[in-house]
């Protein structure tokens, strides 16, 4: 199969500097993480290159040079989660902080989660007694709705 340079697709990047890394932000919608292949390589004296490939359902091919005295190129990490790519890029002046951020998440959505059970009780309680029971529908579904979102977010479904 010939490939014709209009199979391949650019995604939108965004590249953000922090004090202690920088990280590039990369929309692959319609990429799934099997799909999806990145890579450390040499590129000249000094320089190293990032390079993502993907081949379905469109073709994608992402060259990203960085300097090796800038970055620490041993803890270069990529994360894939709902069609976005983050590469971290830790500088090598920088204090390594080892943190569980999931955890941290988890403990604080169990604790949203029972303050918004209460405030949704109280809420359908009060609507109930007053007879509106088109509001309670829509703020039971509603509530699913946020709860699945947020569920969604955390843990990358």
């Amino acid at each position: 199969m010939e490939v014709v340079k209009e199979d391949y697709f650019e995604p939108c990047c965004r590249w953000k500097k922090g004090k202690d890394s920088d990280s590039i932000d990369i929309d692959l919608d319609g990429f799934e993480i099997k799909d999806v292949k990145v890579r450390l390589t040499a590129a000249k004296k000094h320089r190293y290159e990032i390079t993502i490939t993907a081949e379905c359902p469109k073709l994608l091919r992402k060259k990203i040079e960085i300097p090796d005295d800038y970055y620490n190129l041993e803890q270069i990490r990529a994360f894939f989660l709902n069609g976005n790519l983050n590469l971290q890029l830790p500088k090598k002046d920088a204090k390594l902080e080892i943190s569980m951020p999931k955890l941290e998440i988890k403990e604080t959505l169990q604790e949203f989660t029972h303050d918004l059970e209460n405030k949704i009780d109280s809420a359908v309680e009060y609507l109930a007694s007053k007879g509106n029971i088109a509001a309670v529908a829509v703020m039971l579904m509603a509530s699913g709705l946020f709860a699945y979102k947020y569920y969604t977010e955390c843990y990358g479904f």
